[in-house]
């Protein structure tokens, strides 16, 4: 239609609002700086752009917004400019870093504002602290150039500082400490605590990390082990809940800490601050210590070998894990109650510290301070008083590192029987004496002194013979003879591994040194097997009808072997019996009986009751005269040899009246 015109289309409008939003732009600013340049990862709401530390180790992302006066074709350009300025530089020193052509559109057009940059980490790596970040416009048409208004950027590598000169943190205050109870934690609900005063820009946005623990930590924990983690108060006081000190139990406990700046540096861990933690009832009513050993007045090498203890008798409010110290001179290493319960409580005093505490030099009866303490975690609670008791661990001859009396340094006895052996006594020697050999090398001699006394032993008895003393006079290695009395030796007729040893004692000293053991085997013994007798027999009268008794339904005697050294239970005895005519030499026939018996607990302590028939070993004698003879013995194995009784015999007259035998069953009385 004439007189009319096409209507704009979409892109028209667009870029005609652009162009009148360029120009209202340019009216407000006139020659005002461009609006400033966006610090893409920086701490909302931080108005000195402050970045996190994670942000730090690459180039910083930031957006450059549109401004006004760009070309109106792509064969115009602005030229842009990257600047930085370090806040420590005069302010109209920025530092360019990069610049660039930038296009009018169709090229770049005004929906690719803003624009994405970076300021690369070379401009900033190695620095810290804030500067300010620009860009500039060349114009497209005059040569002029405008700046926009800067953004600040902070970078913090450093975290939360202690005082100089360390600039360590500073070990946290415990309010309530340092001996923490459980009247304590139940008083306030947990552990107060106050964290020192430090040094950093942005302390309202400092987070604490506080960790307590059961060791001096090298490294902090991770996050789950933390007593406690969030934003520092601003008083900097704390309260760590009671659950988590009573779950590390009565000990002693650390804390430490970490502050964590608003970037996210970290300071170093804290100095320690140590706890004593003592939870429950504390120990109450202790006694003073006692040393049972010690009730003759001394404590001599004996005791230590048996060993020595010291008793502590039960206190009130005690537990299990309350730790024990005994002092024996200085410290013992400590113990835990529940180690040595039931009370009282006997601790062993180690043999290398109670020599360690004696002054051998000296030598003598030493006092010597006893005591205790008792510990709930490392809380320590002291004994009523201290005893002293006094310690002789001094011996004659060659040094002794052991508390037993045998020494190694002194030689073994050497052995000779009558009939010549080294190493055994046997039959041949019965009735003689044997000699025992003590040589004494330089080495001993030089250690000895005049009147020192060596006593023979043997079975752990002293021979009866003379001990020998210590001239000066005696010549190294010449052996010193002892009598070994047969009176000594018949005492242990039987033995395998029988020792000997000598002892080397002094006047004054209470501790004998002993030889090491030589051991022989000793078989002289006479065995002598008690004779059986007849229990049922009247006096010294023969075996008569009066003397039978009854037995399972059978009459006859007994014949009683007696208890013995050598009827045990378990041993096999025969035992026999044989009857002769009146002669007493001719048997009579099928009167021999053999049987063997085993030894019960019984007729081991009573002894063994042999029951003899009439009918078949008895009444023959009747049948051949009027009386005749019965003869007993019994055997038995004796370390591999058959010993036998000496014969027993008895007269047998078993008749009654004119010529009658015995009445069977015997009347009543």
């Amino acid at each position: 239609m004439t007189g009319t015109r096409d209507l704009p289309t979409g892109q028209q409008v667009r870029a005609e609002y652009r162009k009148w939003l360029l120009l209202k732009r340019r009216e407000s600013r006139q020659a005002d700086n461009h609006l400033p340049p966006e610090i893409v990862d920086k701490i909302a709401g931080d108005l000195d752009g402050l970045m996190h530390i994670d942000k730090i180790t690459a180039p910083l992302q930031v957006k450059i917004p549109i401004w006004p006066d760009r070309p109106p074709v792509s064969e115009f350009k602005n030229v842009l400019y990257l600047d930085w300025r370090p806040v420590t530089i005069p302010e109209g020193e920025y530092q360019n870093f990069q610049q660039e052509d930038i296009a009018g559109p169709p090229d770049v057009p005004d929906d690719q504002f803003p624009l994405g940059r970076e300021i690369p980490l070379r401009v900033f790596e190695n620095y810290e602290g804030k500067f300010e970040f620009r860009y500039r416009v060349q114009a497209w048409n005059a040569p002029t150039q405008t700046s926009s208004d800067p953004a600040p950027v902070t970078i913090d590598r450093t975290g939360p500082l202690g005082p100089p000169p360390s600039f360590v943190p500073l070990a946290v205050i415990a309010q309530d400490g340092p001996l923490i109870t459980t009247e304590l934690l139940e008083q306030h609900s947990g552990l107060r605590c106050e964290i020192p005063d430090f040094t950093e820009d942005k302390k309202e946005s400092v987070v604490l990390a506080l960790a307590l623990l059961t060791e001096i930590p090298e490294d902090f924990p991770e996050a789950g082990d933390l007593a406690f983690v969030g934003l520092l108060p601003a008083d900097r006081n704390i309260v760590i809940p009671k659950d988590k000190v009573i779950a590390l139990g009565s000990r002693k406990q650390y804390l430490a800490y970490v502050l964590f700046d608003k970037a996210g540096n970290r300071s170093d861990m804290s100095l320690p601050t140590t706890l004593q933690v003592a939870l429950g009832a504390l120990p109450a009513d202790l006694k003073a210590p006692e040393v049972p050993l010690a009730a003759d007045s001394l404590i001599d090498r004996a005791d230590g070998a048996t060993p020595t203890q010291v008793r502590i008798n039960e206190y009130t409010n005690w537990t299990r894990d309350d730790g024990i110290v005994v002092k024996w001179g200085t410290d013992i290493a400590r113990t835990a109650v529940g180690t040595h319960l039931p009370f009282p409580l006997l601790i062993t005093v180690p043999w290398t510290h109670m020599r360690a505490e004696y002054d051998f030099d000296a030598g003598g009866a030493q006092s010597t301070e006893v005591d205790y303490i008792v510990l709930r975690g490392d809380h320590p609670l002291s004994s009523p008083g201290k005893i002293d008791v006094d310690v002789d661990l001094d011996i004659p001859g060659p040094d002794n590192p052991d508390p037993e009396p045998t020494n190694p340094a002194l030689g073994l006895v050497r052995f000779e029987s009558s009939s010549g052996s080294a190493t055994e006594l046997i039959m041949a020697d019965v009735g003689k004496p044997a000699t025992g050999h003590i040589k004494l090398p330089q080495t001993l001699l030089d250690v000895l002194e005049t009147d020192d006394k060596l006593t023979l032993y043997w079975n752990g008895e002293p021979v009866t013979s003379s001990p020998y003393l210590i001239t000066g006079s005696e010549v190294a290695d010449v052996e010193i003879p002892f009598e070994i009395p047969w009176a000594d030796i018949e005492k242990t007729p039987v033995m395998d591994d029988l020792p000997m040893h000598y002892t080397l004692t002094r006047d004054g000293f209470v501790n004998p040194q002993e030889s090491q053991r030589t051991h022989i085997d000793v078989v002289v013994e006479v065995v002598d097997l008690p004779e059986t007798t007849f229990p049922d027999r009247e006096g010294t009268y023969p075996l008569n009808c009066n003397a039978l008794i009854e037995k399972n339904g059978k009459w006859g005697i007994r014949v009683h072997i007696p208890p013995s050294n050598y009827l045990k239970e378990g041993e096999t005895v025969t035992a026999t019996w044989q009857t002769y005519d009146k002669d007493g030499t001719t048997p009579i026939p099928d009167t021999f009986l053999s049987e063997d018996i085993t030894v019960d607990p019984q007729q081991e302590s009573n002894g063994i009751d042999w029951f003899i028939e009439y009918e078949t070993y008895l009444k023959p004698t009747y049948d051949a005269d009027q009386y005749g003879w019965g003869e007993t013995s019994y055997s038995m194995s004796v370390r591999g040899t058959t010993v036998s009784s000496e014969p027993e015999r008895v007269m047998i007259a078993v008749f009654e009246g004119a010529g009658q035998h015995c009445t069977i069953p015997r009347p009543i009385p």
